[in-house]
């Protein structure tokens, strides 16, 4: 009955929140829309070591005035994240 409607209704808005969260990681991750803040929180929040943290964040901030250093650097968090 209606705990099932209930249910229902939180699995999809639970699964709503989970594709809007990867939309705006996606979105923080295209170069024409990066979010450094959100790029750097997402490595922070990463279980990386330390230094291969570091290394990360020097490479965005280094290729942050450069399109395509850029998309290189987020390419290498991508694959570091695992995303």
């Amino acid at each position: 009955g209606s705990a099932a409607v209930r249910q229902r209704a939180l699995r999809e808005a639970a699964g709503e929140a989970a594709t809007a969260v990867t939309d705006a990681m996606d979105a923080a991750f295209d170069p024409a829309t990066y979010d450094a803040a959100k790029v750097t929180a997402a490595i922070d929040a990463a279980a990386i070591d330390d230094a291969t943290k570091a290394t990360l964040k020097a490479a965005l901030d280094a290729a942050k005035d450069s399109p395509d250093a850029l998309k290189a650097a987020l390419d290498q968090v991508k694959t570091a994240l695992g995303l």
